[in-house]
Formats: structure tokens, C-alpha cells, sequence
């Protein structure tokens, strides 16, 4: 999966979105003038802004938006590139986000990302970013995946 952002991003979103694919191990992409046809060749993430900081997480499938979040997010610390991360949850979200991410669901990796009513990365138990989740469209087509 690759993740990108809108076309003239705050610093604050391409900082979270390089610490973002550091710690699921996708790719990060500087979108510039690339239009989203551009990228519909393989899932990716769009993340947007609200307010110059990241705000929005738009999963694209075959150039088509499968789900939508809208959150507020905080980032607690840096991180390196380590082992991709398990989904930990049983929301409809948590499985909604592990079927278009292609990630695993389960226990017993030092990298998760707990979905309940938020969304919290962790590594080796401690928190490294949150999204307090406002918001969330295209549960159903995601499920048609």
C-alpha cells in the first residue's frame, strides 16, 4: 500500500505520513501534481488536512474511495522502519481496514494498531500515534471488497 496526501501538504501531515509508513512499512509518496488516476494502479492512502494538520485517511482500491475516516490525530514519539503490524479488534472497522490493508489480524507482534471507537499504534505496548476516529463512511462497500 502506499500512502500520499493532498497536493500542497502542511509539514505537520508529511512528517505524520512518514511516520506512518514507518511504522506500517508502506511506502510514502510525495504526490505533488500526480492526479489520484496516477496512483489507481495499487491500493493507497490519501491522507488529508484539516486545519494544516493531518485530518483525513481516505482508502482507495482500483482508484475508487472503499472508506473514509475522519479523525484528529496525535503522534507521541519517532520510530523506525521495523515489522508490519497486526490489526487488534473486532469492530467492523478493525476488520474493515485489515481486508483493505492486507494486514493481519491478531496477537503477538511488538507492532499493533488496537481499533475500537479510536485507532491507536502501539509498539511494544506503548502508544506512538492516536486518531480519536470523528467520523467514518464507506463501511459497507468496504465489506464488499
Amino acid at each position: 500500500m502506499i500512502i500520499t496526501t493532498a497536493r500542497k501538504p502542511s509539514s505537520k501531515t508529511r512528517i505524520f505520513c512518514k511516520h506512518l509508513g514507518r511504522f506500517t512499512g508502506w511506502a510514502y509518496v510525495t504526490r505533488g501534481k500526480s492526479s489520484l488516476q496516477d496512483l489507481a494502479d495499487e491500493p493507497f492512502l490519501l491522507v488529508g488536512e484539516y486545519k494544516g494538520n493531518p485530518g483525513s485517511f481516505s482508502f482507495f482500491i482500483h482508484g475508487k474511495c472503499v472508506l473514509s475516516i475522519r479523525a484528529n490525530v496525535s503522534l507521541d514519539k519517532d520510530i523506525m522502519v521495523g515489522v508490519e503490524p497486526v490489526i487488534q479488534g473486532n469492530t467492523p472497522l478493525a476488520l474493515d481496514i485489515s481486508k483493505i490493508t492486507g494486514l493481519r489480524t491478531g496477537e503477538g507482534s511488538e507492532r499493533a494498531i488496537r481499533i475500537e471507537n479510536n485507532i491507536e499504534c502501539t509498539f511494544k505496548g506503548k502508544s506512538y500515534i492516536k486518531l480519536t476516529v470523528l467520523e467514518v463512511r464507506g463501511e459497507e462497500s468496504a465489506r464488499s471488497i
